[in-house]
């Protein structure tokens, strides 16, 4: 950006009335206090406009505040700098909106601008979204630019990187280049294996690898990096080793990043062997740095071996030169959790302290992740005190704490999966209550499915009051004896509900039939824990229906099976029932 934008946005900003609020803390800078008609957002100007979205350029989410600034703010009504646009666009792709995004683009490039057209294809590269690369493309060829090789090389990066549809339009791309006499780079060729490994093509790759031009090792060892690394970062681990093997065949050392990348992608692969040649070349070649050592004990955590990971972890003990940090022990934690070595939690999280190092998100998650192995609760809610300052799941916390733990969605869910793991379906119901931060940072599809499966009685029982509300008992009751098939899913108020039905409508020999099977259900192990509720309902009415059939030797054997052994808990309601129809 420009020292003229600079000044101008200054100039329109200086008497603006939210200089006021501007001068406030960061945690307050782009909240105002809401009143009664009042549109909070609508203070908010270019240059606080500008810094939000600088700040928001790290994150891979797009936060409440900027989304609502997003859909208010009159984009297209302004002319943004280079910067300023790429961080709009990205912003734009984050939240789903590559139509908006394209528009905006058009609205912005009015001119033929090859660097302007080059860095928006660029940011579309790095964001995997091949619609708005596209539609770059088509841009350029609107103003007559002949697309170069950082245009090429950014749309198939894009289409390599996007959806599995998208991918074969790499190989079109490809060949467009060459068509116009575009001679291809290095990131070039990476970004086209990285698309024939998506699209599990390993015989192309050989061929495209051997047919490539190269000048000297050094272009070729180019090449080969930008594929490893490309292959590495968007999860084609596989194909990154195999490369690294191609590369090691010419017996030159790659360097450390290549080294690295390959390390990388072996600790996500059962090949274990593999990883320990690389280590090996790395250690011949340069000192192992503690990158290595934390892919080495990642690897062996994969293949749970608890035991061969900690031998790594003294190895790196061992080298002066060396310090382990918080991925280190993330990395030994996570080897415990995959191992079943859940007894290893204290003495690494001794060496934690030893060490001096503070957790970080990553270490409570793998911590809960452990404590969902076998539902431990008092240890899941000891390891959260300890992340915030000794405060409940529940409560409200602060982002930061002692250990710099920032609380977010996959906290919450693991947390609800411990909950789970332990039966414990109330504990999952009062975190979403009581806990304004769970239900503002855990809107997820996996909250969601807690949440149904901890309430899964209570959902089943408005699907037995919909069939009764459509006046569809037959399809009620086959639900129920669906229900009953699954252990802890049916409760009393399945019952109750239609019991209430059955006497509306008169039916008293089906209420009579209907609490029968409450009982055989009752007598179930599997079944009895969930039919503790109040159990008043069921007799009444059961009670009622055998006094309209005049079946007296039935209510008399309900009154005598609850005054004699009050297995069910006889409330006062219901043994006055039973006293009135005695009477009678």
């Amino acid at each position: 950006m420009n020292t003229h934008s600079l000044g101008r946005d200054a100039a329109q900003t200086s008497g603006s009335s939210s200089a006021a609020w501007k001068r406030s803390t960061k945690k307050n800078r782009f909240r105002r206090k809401k009143g009664k008609g009042n549109k909070w957002w609508a203070d908010m100007d270019r240059v606080s406009f500008r810094v939000l979205l600088t700040e928001e350029m790290g994150s891979n989410k797009v936060s409440s505040v900027l989304r609502k600034y997003m859909n208010e703010f009159p984009i297209l009504n302004n002319n943004w700098s280079d910067q300023e646009l790429v961080m709009i666009v990205c912003t734009l792709i984050k939240m789903n909106r590559s139509e908006m995004a394209l528009e905006v683009l058009r609205n912005q490039i009015k001119e033929p601008d090859r660097d302007r057209v080059n860095r928006v294809a660029a940011a579309s590269a790095r964001m995997g979204n091949a619609q708005v690369a596209l539609g770059v493309l088509e841009i350029a060829n609107h103003f007559n630019l002949a697309p170069d090789v950082i245009t090429f090389t950014s749309a198939i990066h894009a289409c390599a990187r996007s959806g599995k549809y998208d991918v074969p339009m790499a190989l079109n791309l490809l060949n467009e280049m060459i068509s116009a006499n575009v001679q291809p780079n290095a990131r070039t060729y990476g970004a086209m294996i990285l698309a024939y490994a998506r699209m599990d093509r390993w015989e192309e790759i050989l061929e495209l690898v051997n047919s490539i031009p190269y000048t000297d090792e050094a272009h070729k060892t180019e090449v080969f990096t930008c594929a490893i690394i490309s292959c590495s970062r968007n999860r084609q681990h596989h194909y990154a080793s195999r490369l690294f093997e191609l590369l090691l065949e010419d017996g030159v050392y790659p360097g450390d990043n290549v080294c690295n990348a390959a390390l990388s992608s072996c600790a996500r692969t059962p090949d274990v062997a593999q990883l320990r040649r690389i280590f090996k070349l790395v250690e011949n070649h340069a000192t192992p740095s503690t990158y290595s050592y934390n892919c080495m004990i990642s690897a062996y955590g994969n293949a749970r071996s608890m035991d061969k990971a900690l031998k790594v972890f003294e190895s790196m003990q061992n080298e002066a030169t060396i310090a382990p940090d918080i991925v280190t022990f993330n990395s030994l934690l996570l080897a415990a959790v995959r191992s079943r070595r859940l007894d290893m939690f204290p003495f690494i999280l001794l060496l934690i302290n030893e060490a001096g190092i503070k957790w970080d998100a990553i270490t409570l998650n793998i911590l809960l992740e452990g404590c969902s192995l076998n539902g431990d609760i008092e240890l899941a809610q000891y390891y959260w005190s300890q992340a915030t300052q000794g405060k409940q799941p529940s409560a409200d916390v602060s982002s930061e704490d002692n250990h710099h733990v920032t609380l977010d969605r996959g906290h919450f869910e693991t947390l609800m999966a411990v909950y789970i793991a332990a039966g414990d379906y109330q504990a999952v119901v009062d975190l979403w209550q009581k806990s304004r931060l769970c239900r503002r940072r855990a809107k997820s599809s996996k909250s969601l499915n807690f949440l149904l499966r901890a309430l899964s009685p209570i959902a089943h029982q408005h699907m037995l009051e919909v069939f009764l509300a459509a006046d569809k008992y037959d399809a009620a009751s086959a639900y129920l004896h669906k229900m009953m098939e699954t252990d802890g899913l049916v409760s009393t108020f399945s019952f109750t509900v239609l019991m209430k039905y059955l006497a509306k409508n008169k039916r008293h020999s089906d209420v009579l039939a209907v609490f029968n099977l409450y009982l055989e259900t009752c007598e179930s192990n599997d079944q009895n824990s969930l039919l503790q509720y109040p159990t008043d309902a069921v007799y009444v009415l059961a009670m009622r229906s055998a006094v309209e059939l005049e079946d007296h030797e039935t209510v008399l054997a309900i009154y005598s099976a609850l005054a004699d052994h009050d297995v069910y808990g006889c409330s006062y309601r219901t043994a006055r029932v039973g006293r009135v129809v005695l009477r009678e």
